[in-house]
């Protein structure tokens, strides 16, 4: 039997929760506000050289197309939870299978144009795996060390997520806890 997962995928709801992280309800993801606050996952991806990979959101993306951020980033949906979302993201995203991400930390941000709970997660892999890039999730990858890429984030802010300036800070302390 033939499963279509884009069509699964498309009619998936997502949890709805409130500042304490407790679900109060689902929505389709298209039908959710600034106000709605999402839960999300993001593994940062470090190599045996102290470099992490980052990844430029696909073009066709609707929220920040072209914008460099964590390698992995998604939103959990019903019937997952932040650790199952972020194994099933990382395969979906870059290929990577059977890995074992650390959780490192959650917590709650919101901007402009987001309310969000993120759990933070990290993982070492080495330089020379074989990634396989969703194509219509990531336009690209890089492996950047941090001096460099604290410097781009400085220099070009507009390269980068609207929230990458916190996600830079997490990276750095994972960083630091690492070395």
């Amino acid at each position: 039997m033939h499963i279509n997962y884009v069509t699964i995928k498309s009619t998936m709801k997502i949890p709805i929760v409130d500042q304490e992280d407790n679900i109060i309800g689902y929505k389709e993801r298209e039908e959710t506000t600034r106000e709605d606050i999402r839960r999300i996952v993001t593994l940062n991806i470090f190599n045996e050289k102290d470099e992490v990979l980052i990844a430029k959101r696909h073009a066709t993306k609707k929220l920040d197309p072209n914008m460099w951020g964590p390698a992995v980033e998604g939103t959990v949906d019903e019937g997952y939870d932040y650790d199952a979302t972020v194994v099933k993201e990382a395969e979906e995203e870059v290929g990577l299978k059977n890995i074992r991400p650390v959780f490192y930390r959650k917590l709650f941000y919101e901007n402009a144009i987001a309310r969000r709970f993120v759990s933070f997660y990290s993982v070492r892999i080495d330089s020379s795996e074989k990634l396989s890039l969703q194509e219509d999730e990531v336009a690209e990858i890089k492996w950047v060390n941090l001096p460099d890429l604290e410097k781009w984030a400085k220099e070009k802010p507009g390269d980068f997520l609207l929230s990458f300036p916190l996600k830079l800070e997490i990276i750095k302390e994972m960083y630091e806890t690492q070395s």
